[in-house]
This record gives structure tokens, C-alpha cells and sequence, in this order.
């Protein structure tokens, strides 16, 4: 009878564990999916800032070569 008892138990906690693990993963599931969306927003405004540079480097040189 002890050891039926010990089982359920053992049973009861392994299932309980499981439950939060799969918790545990969901959380995390749902953070790797803000990180890309914050990712993706973040890749336009770096490309956007690339591209903005590039053309003041342009708008540099060419002030440069006016005023020589």
C-alpha cells in the first residue's frame, strides 16, 4: 500500500511539472515572437538610417567640391 501511495504521489508531481513547463515554454514562445516583431521594426529604421547617411555623405561631398 505504501508503495501505490508513492507512486500516485511521484504521478501527481511529475504532472504538475510537466504543466509548468509547457507554461514555462508558452512564455517563452510568446517573447521569441515580440523579439522578432521588434527585430523586423527595428531592420527598416536601421536601413532607413543607412540610406539617410549614405545621402548626407553625398550632400557632404558635393559641398566639398563646390566650395574647392
Amino acid at each position: 500500500m505504501i508503495g501505490t501511495t508513492a507512486e500516485g504521489g511521484m504521478l501527481i508531481l511529475f504532472g504538475i511539472v510537466i504543466v509548468f513547463l509547457l507554461f514555462v515554454v508558452k512564455l517563452m514562445h510568446t517573447r521569441i515572437n515580440q523579439l522578432l516583431s521588434e527585430m523586423n521594426s527595428l531592420n527598416g529604421k536601421v536601413n532607413l538610417t543607412s540610406n539617410e547617411i549614405e545621402q548626407l555623405t553625398k550632400n557632404v561631398e558635393e559641398f566639398k567640391n563646390i566650395k574647392i
